[in-house]
């Protein structure tokens, strides 16, 4: 099968001369890490691990490349404070329950929206009920109020009362690569502002380093990934079979974000909205990712305003936004298309020339 993300030998290969072994299947030599003389280091590009010998360390793509310090250890990788663990799967599992009333309000915005009862439950999608401490009321029986007050699920009121940080919104569970949930988005039903709102940092989560929906454990990688604005362009996205796909928590996109997708993959399709601000997110998020070594190519939705209407309300719907990958724009033509001044543009295709 073509692997079209780097294969585990193109990155051990930078620190390591590497040979093809015909008998095993496997790129053997030298260890990076305990460097012996002899060659006790192979990788499999099958599996994408490596493994010494010698020394015994091994593991997948991002564990050489946390070890050779390219990426950041994540949050995540650190030791998990149970407790915590606990009460944010707890909350998900009652988000998910409110949800799941025929008549709840947030079932059907989200129906209206265009996604169905089992993109609810395959996402883990649930409603945080417009009352002022019904969550707080459930877990306050099953733990301490420290430990509720540092998840970041509840606040203080004035008069000293514990109160539902996320109250009248639809929730978007935030996992970690193991699979728990480490936080949460919220999003209004209506125009009201702030549309979303994120889990405050905790020992579990943190924006630098988290993206939504992120395939860490993915079988089989596509060349490029797509990063979305949102969680419902990060659905619609998903849903529709594109499933090398990511979502911003939020914020720019980080150095962290850049190296965690280098680690898996060759190119990324910035998949933001057509608006000023998603013009603006792009130009932005194109340096940081280039500076990874990462090719960065630009969808274009126009005349909709973002991936999920354009998917949902397109004529040709998956199949046209396929054909939008296909042509997406190399970040240089993106950038000189949206230049702000002539000096802007000299620069770009001076930098494009060079």
């Amino acid at each position: 099968m073509h692997q079209s993300y780097k294969p585990m030998s193109e990155i051990a290969s930078k620190y390591t001369k590497l040979y093809y072994d015909t008998v095993s299947g496997k790129h053997l030599g030298k260890c990076p890490f305990c460097h012996g003389e002899t060659a006790t280091f192979s990788t499999d590009n099958k599996i994408g691990t490596f493994f010494c010998y010698g020394c015994g360390t091994g593991g997948t793509r991002r564990d050489f490349m946390i070890r050779m310090k390219e990426v950041s250890v994540p949050i995540e990788a650190k030791q998990k404070d149970p407790v915590l663990t606990q009460i944010y799967e707890e909350a998900a599992y009652y988000y998910y329950e409110q949800l799941t009333r025929a008549d709840n309000v947030g079932r059907q915005y989200l129906l209206k929206r265009g996604i169905s009862k089992n993109d609810m439950a395959e996402y883990g999608l649930g409603y945080a009920p417009d009352a002022f401490a019904n969550l707080y009321n459930m877990l306050i029986r099953q733990y301490p109020k420290e430990d509720l007050m540092r998840s970041g699920l509840f606040k203080i009121s004035q008069n000293g009362s514990p109160y539902d940080f996320f109250r009248n919104r639809v929730m978007f569970p935030i996992m970690d690569r193991e699979g728990d949930v480490i936080a949460f988005g919220g999003r209004v039903m209506d125009d009201s502002k702030p549309k979303y709102i994120n889990s405050a940092e905790s020992t579990l989560f943190s924006k630098r380093n988290c993206l939504y929906g992120y395939p860490y454990e993915a079988t089989s990688r596509k060349r490029g990934l797509i990063i979305c604005e949102g969680y419902m362009d990060y659905i619609a996205v998903h849903s529709a079979g594109f499933t090398d796909c990511a979502a911003v928590l939020g914020t720019a996109l980080t150095e962290e974000h850049a190296k965690l997708i280098a680690a898996d993959y060759k190119e990324v399709y910035l998949s933001m909205d057509s608006d000023g601000a998603g013009i603006y997110a792009a130009k932005k998020s194109i340096a940081v990712l280039e500076k990874a070594g990462l090719i960065v190519k630009v969808l274009d939705f126009k005349p909709h305003k973002d991936p999920d209407e354009f998917i949902r309300k397109n004529p040709y719907g998956v199949a046209g936004f396929a054909k939008r990958i296909e042509h997406a724009l190399p970040s240089y033509k993106f950038l000189a298309r949206h230049a702000e001044n002539v000096d802007e543009l000299v620069n770009i295709l001076i930098q494009q020339a060079s």
